[in-house]
């Protein structure tokens, strides 16, 4: 939904031979996984784990050690301690189980939500893109009137008092395991959560417009697509948040050709995120690379 003033711009010791040959499993796992898969997706994040903060991980890079990979095959970094060398290679070996298994709820309770963007290639055939349009801005108060989902390959949209209810979100949400939307933890989310208190968004989610502003994308939604020649149906180009409003008001009154324009702004709205999501992932992956 665009706004009507721009909201959305807003343990013990072993030998360590030991206990990484006795790890077969981790072993198996890092030469079965390609590096720069790992590298490209979560590149040199060692202060995710417990244990290890800034200054350690200065010091695992100034070792030469940039990713898991490299990590585990240096068999310990000069600098840190025999314990928290073999605590981290069992927490990548978690980890790595986790991005095989595309884990959501592991990745939304561990992985800070500033870096969930990082999950969107591994995470690709599970994404889904989302979008709504309210009666107004305060949640509790307005009331959701249309939710777009799009998952890469098909769309639905559910319509107040027609099909949307928590049942048909939850149902149409199952298999997400990554949700993108465009200042929807601001907004649509919590919207969501509010009207259907039963709705589980224990998901990672990239959220475009915070994703955007990281590489200087600032702006709404229309905006950044017109910044970044991402097109939209000339009948509706010219909706705004305020017009999707009126246009719910409208359809209420008993015009039917307004309900059709509402939906197909929510529609555009809700796939454009999936023509806008690679472009900012990939400014923020080039900008971890600087």
């Amino acid at each position: 939904m665009e706004m009507p003033f721009d909201i959305k711009d807003i343990q013990v010791h072993r030998p360590l031979n030991e206990i990484l040959l006795s790890s077969s499993n981790l072993e198996s796992i890092v030469k079965n996984t390609n590096p720069y898969v790992v590298v490209m997706a979560l590149k040199s994040k060692f202060n995710i784990f417990k244990g290890i903060g800034p200054v350690t991980e200065k010091t695992i890079n100034n070792a030469g050690i940039f990713n898991w990979h490299d990590f585990i095959e240096s068999r310990g970094v000069r600098g840190l301690s025999h314990i928290l060398y073999v605590s981290t290679c069992k927490q990548i070996e978690e980890w790595l189980l986790a991005l095989e298994n595309t884990d959501a709820k592991f990745f939304a309770s561990n992985l800070p939500s500033s870096m969930h963007w990082m999950l969107f290639k591994e995470f690709k055939e599970h994404v889904c893109y989302l979008d709504i349009e309210t009666t107004g801005l305060a949640a509790g108060y307005d009331k959701v009137t249309v939710v777009g989902i799009y998952n890469g390959s098909s769309y639905q949209d559910f319509v107040r008092g027609r099909n949307l209810s928590q049942k048909t979100i939850k149902e149409s949400l199952k298999g997400c395991k990554l949700l993108v939307t465009f200042f929807g933890s601001c907004f649509d989310v919590p919207f969501l959560r509010t009207e259907f208190s039963g709705i589980n968004f224990n998901m990672p989610h990239f959220d475009l417009c915070f994703g955007g502003r990281k590489v200087g994308l600032t702006g709404g939604l229309k905006k950044l697509e017109r910044k970044l020649d991402i097109s939209r149906d000339s009948t509706i180009s010219t909706v705004d948040g305020f017009e999707a409003v009126r246009l719910w008001h409208s359809y209420k009154r008993g015009n039917q050709k307004s309900l059709e324009k509402l939906l197909d702004y929510c529609k555009a709205d809700t796939i454009n995120l999936s023509k806008l999501g690679p472009i900012i992932y990939d400014m923020l992956l080039k900008s971890q690379e600087n």
